[in-house]
């Protein structure tokens, strides 16, 4: 059989215009991509926005746990508990089970309250109590969920039950420092003070770097009086953790118990810096002035921290608590007796009791006893009219007010107030029942207008059983009729 060799690229069994037409084909395919890809890079500002809207928004990537936790921690450092608040509620929300996370939380939201109004204050150490509830669910032999649970009772002014939750976080680990500072400042408000400071003390031998541990210690020397000591526990606190406020005011504090004046005001100046629209900062200045009789620099601060929560709005965008100039003192009857009364229009929405006290007291120092009382009144009409307890100095310090106006038929009455206030509250102050019983002496037997005997509800004036003051109060509030 013969067969026909044909060369290579000849007859019928060849490709060679079908390969050239696909390679055409193939060219064509890549010039078009080549200058649609250009015309892209050309039009990216352009495109960009559309193609987003079409594909919709690139998913949010979750950040880890830990990663979170480190960025609490950080803002924690840096003073910024809100954010730190907000960090440690997202890796509680991604890890529920945390009880590290949730602890610290309820630590971070116990700390962060004290910087806030009641309101704000009590729901932040609700929240802060169910957190550490959550975490004693999760771990109920784990003694950090009961510790955090007692520094939130006690900040919320559950002592006996805050003393309770850190016996028993020290009966799940004795060696828990933290318990132990925390039952120290439970015992401490509850006037345990012996038991406090041997918590405390035990606590700084179990972790002498724990920064709750060396300011609850403070706090306690602070109870005994021992301000220098409790100095130098604050400012090793602050070496553990520099920027957390609450630490300065201890400080300060401490400095002005200490009669260390000028430290304390440079403290003070510190804070004032770092939060100049808060106005405890300013009531704290003020009441630095006030104990070294620097009426004038009491009285510029003072002011302005009621300026300061006079300048809150709410939400209608109206002022809180105008400030009211009144030249002359309004009296009407209140359950029979003629205090100066408030009506809702005049009384603030809103006050800061400490600050309107502290000023009503340095008016009445620098004699200006009508402006003392515009103050004092305030504070004591919205602290009955809002359930908030109203500190005996208001009492004590207006019925004084009356007596060098002249109007002992309006101070008796309200010494009579302050005299029931000292026997119902805890622990007894001391000064406050002489500047009480001072008011009926004064009213006896040193005013042109003496009110006495039956309307006072006292025999001879005076109540029975109690000595008559040797030193009485003094117009400008001196010590006594005798210095």
């Amino acid at each position: 059989m013969y067969i026909r060799r044909t060369p290579l690229g000849q007859g019928n069994l060849t490709f060679r215009k079908r390969r050239q037409r696909y390679s055409l084909v193939l060219l064509i395919l890549y010039l078009v991509i080549l200058l649609a890809a250009l015309y892209v890079i050309w039009q990216a500002d352009r495109l960009q926005p559309e193609v987003a809207a079409m594909m919709g928004p690139p998913p949010t990537s979750t950040p880890a746990p830990d990663e979170l936790v480190r960025q609490a921690e950080e803002a924690y450092q840096a003073g910024d508990l809100a954010r730190s608040i907000e960090f440690y509620r997202q890796a509680s929300e991604i890890d529920p089970q945390n009880v590290q996370t949730l602890t610290n939380l309820a630590r971070m939201l116990t700390l962060d309250s004290i910087h806030h109004p009641n309101d704000v204050k009590n729901e932040q150490l609700q929240e802060a109590l169910a957190v550490a509830e959550k975490a004693i669910l999760i771990a109920p032999e784990d003694p950090r969920g009961y510790a955090a649970k007692a520094r939130a009772l006690d900040w919320n002014g559950q002592y006996d039950s805050a003393v309770v939750a850190a016996l028993r976080a020290i009966e799940l680990d004795a060696n828990y420092a933290p318990a132990h500072a925390y039952l120290a400042e439970a015992y401490a408000d509850v006037g345990t003070l012996r038991l406090a400071l041997e918590q405390a003390e035990l606590a700084i031998q179990l972790d002498p770097y724990d920064v709750d541990v060396r300011r609850n210690y403070a706090y306690v020397l602070e109870f005994f009086g021992s301000y220098e000591e409790a100095v130098q526990q604050y400012i090793q606190a602050l070496q553990l953790q520099p920027n957390m406020i609450e630490l300065m005011y201890g400080l300060a504090r401490n400095y002005r118990g200490a009669g260390q004046y000028d430290q304390a005001i440079t403290t003070f100046r510190e804070i004032m810096v770092r939060t100049p629209e808060d106005p405890d900062i300013y009531i704290e200045m003020g009441k630095t002035y006030y104990e070294i009789r620097d009426d004038d620099a009491a009285q510029d601060v003072l002011e302005h921290a009621v300026d300061l929560v006079c300048e809150e709005e709410d939400e209608d965008g109206i002022k809180l608590c105008p400030l009211h100039n009144s030249d002359e003192i309004l009296v009407e009857e209140k359950d029979g007796i003629p205090f100066l009364e408030r009506t809702d229009r005049r009384l603030p929405a809103k006050i800061n009791m400490s600050a309107w006290l502290r000023l009503g007291q340095v008016y009445h120092a620098r004699r200006n006893f009508e402006s003392a009382l515009e103050m004092l009144e305030e504070a004591i009409a919205y602290g009955e009219l809002h359930n908030e307890t109203v500190p005996i100095e208001a009492y004590y310090t207006t019925a004084s007010d009356y007596y060098y106006l002249d109007r002992c038929e309006i101070a008796v009455p309200r010494a009579k107030q302050a005299f029931d206030v000292y026997l119902e509250r805890e622990p007894k102050d001391e000064t406050a029942l002489i500047n009480t019983l001072s008011i009926f002496v004064l009213c006896r037997d040193y005013t042109e207008n003496p009110y006495l005997l039956t309307e006072s509800g006292f025999t001879n004036g005076f109540p029975d059983g109690y000595e008559e003051p040797d030193v009485l109060l003094q117009r400008g509030g001196a010590a006594s009729p005798d210095e």
